[in-house]
């Protein structure tokens, strides 16, 4: 299995989610957020739809814990890159409007000389962990999880 295939296309999807993003939004950031479809945000239908949809592997494939460690920290990554990406795209903001002063819908962490969005840094601590669980030690919890269920894979 190609797991830098996987990961590399589901960065993509990311990506053109971005557009999708810019064309619903438009020349207010956040908007998204706060469109409602049965009480229930526009980011979190996004969100569950892209669980379903990366559950799909690990249902075909079963438990692979290097597959799986693939396509979470795809996501977690992804997610911080379609957000920047946005600021790149969108012919309302640019670069020089990723800034607490412009996008007043992130919350940001200043560190003095920059500011970053607090989700990039709790994304990207996340994708660390799920990396360091499920791929680094991708062979002891496939171990462990044969011994657990009592499966002949």
């Amino acid at each position: 299995m190609n797991y830098k295939l996987i990961f590399s296309i589901e960065i993509f999807a990311f990506l053109l989610l971005s557009f999708m993003a810019v064309a619903v939004e438009g020349p207010s950031g956040g908007i998204f957020g706060r469109n409602l479809s049965y009480g229930i945000s526009g980011d979190i239908w996004l969100s569950l739809s892209i669980v379903l949809f990366i559950l799909i592997p690990i249902v075909v494939r079963g438990f692979k814990s290097k597959l799986i460690g693939t396509l979470l920290v795809g996501a977690f990554v992804g997610l911080i890159l379609e957000d920047f990406f946005w600021f790149i795209i969108n012919p309302n903001f640019g670069l020089n409007k990723f800034s607490p002063e412009f996008a007043t819908w992130l919350t940001w962490y200043d560190f003095g000389y920059f500011k970053i969005p607090t989700f990039y840094l709790l994304y990207a601590v996340i994708a660390f962990i799920v990396w360091l669980v499920f791929i680094k030690n991708s062979r002891k919890i496939d171990k462990w999880y044969r011994l657990a269920y009592h499966t002949n894979r």
